[in-house]
């Protein structure tokens, strides 16, 4: 991964995706919108969770699958 430009590096490319994700939740943090009682960032958080733990698993297969390709 040495000759690999930081622009597609993993970890770079996941954490803009986070960013994202987190950019989207604090616009709505303003608004005041439910669903089934509970508010909408809320949900979003509660999404975010089961978000995050996908993201780490498409890193680590990301970079097992960089990793084998240079040997």
């Amino acid at each position: 991964m040495r000759g690999c430009s930081k622009l597609r590096d993993p970890g770079f490319f996941l954490t803009v995706v986070l960013l994202i994700y987190a950019g989207f939740v604090f616009i709505w943090w303003p608004a005041d919108v439910y669903v089934a009682g509970i508010s909408l960032v809320g949900w979003l958080m509660f999404v975010g969770l089961f978000f995050w733990f996908l993201l780490a698993i498409v890193y680590c297969l990301w970079i097992e699958n960089l990793e084998k390709k240079e040997e």
